[in-house]
């Protein structure tokens, strides 16, 4: 290539894209055997998944989506899926989980983004995409400086490559499936949850929510997520909880009332039997 000197002006967008703010949350490098089944989860942040080898289904609401290597995921907050793998074959993908640090902007994002609740781009991911990843992922699990923030520029890289460059293919779906009521009420109860912060959520709240039994609703969780309905409550509860922890300077204390805990000792107990660790250590090893 000659000498050249190529002046720029700003893409269209790109201020609106530069306005958001990201936390990230987790970054995955999974490899599935032959036909397995992931479990069924209500996402409570973004994910975007990365398909680098073999081919897999998707499973959210009454569509299923099949994807294969080259192929970028996008999933919104409060999709409920499952992926399985096709048999015979070795499944292998990335993913990385963040929310936006205004959660208010989220109209703007899914509308820029033209994101419902979940949009395939086939064949996005070219080989140098998929070497930074690796990279980054090397950073992160090595624990090495600088791994948030190579996360973080991962995330951003994505989100405009996706902007620019994605075609959602979202509406050819290659089946279909009815939505079952089971799901639906899943899907109810969890919106209920998060748009309840402070409000400390009883399985009797979701039973008159939905106006079904307690034994109706505990069958829907089994059969959706294999968990129970106050299960379900806790872990989402802590969830957003957790976030907190690692995006805010608040007090144990302040984030346990603000998430229906009557107080700080509580909300660390239930903390620590799923987590693992306390919430004080949760934030200290993770920031």
């Amino acid at each position: 290539m000659k000498s050249t000197v190529k002046t720029l002006s700003k893409d269209l967008g790109v201020d609106k894209l530069e306005s958001f703010e990201y936390d990230v949350s987790s970054v995955a490098w999974l490899n599935e055997a032959d036909g397995k089944s992931s479990p069924r989860t209500v996402l409570n942040n973004y994910k975007i998944l990365v398909m680098m080898k073999g081919q897999s289904d998707i499973y959210i609401g009454k569509d299923v989506y099949h994807t294969k290597a080259g192929d970028c995921v996008l999933f919104a907050p409060g999709s409920l899926y499952h992926a399985e793998t096709t048999p015979g074959e070795v499944c292998q993908f990335v993913a990385i989980n963040f929310s936006l640090h205004n959660p208010g902007q989220d109209p703007e994002l899914r509308k820029i983004l033209g994101l419902k609740d979940i949009a395939i781009y086939p064949q996005l991911i070219r080989e140098d995409i998929m070497r930074s990843f690796y990279n980054m992922f090397l950073f992160v699990n090595e624990e090495r400086d600088g791994a948030y923030y190579n996360a973080l520029l991962w995330t951003k890289r994505m989100i405009a490559i996706i902007c620019y460059n994605g075609f959602d293919i979202i509406n050819h779906t290659s089946k279909k499936k009815p939505t079952s009521s089971e799901e639906t009420m899943v899907l109810r109860c969890h919106r209920y949850i998060i748009s309840n912060p402070d409000k400390a959520v009883t399985v009797d709240d979701l039973c008159s929510l939905c106006n079904v039994s307690q034994s109706y609703l505990y069958k829907c969780f089994q059969s959706m997520l294999g968990i129970s309905t106050k299960e379900f409550i806790t872990r989402t509860k802590l969830d957003i909880s957790a976030k907190q922890l690692l995006q805010t300077d608040k007090t144990i204390s302040q984030i346990a009332t603000e998430n229906g805990y009557s107080n700080g000792y509580r909300y660390s107990n239930i903390f620590k039997k799923v987590y693992g660790t306390s919430p004080s250590s949760y934030r200290r090893q993770n920031q």
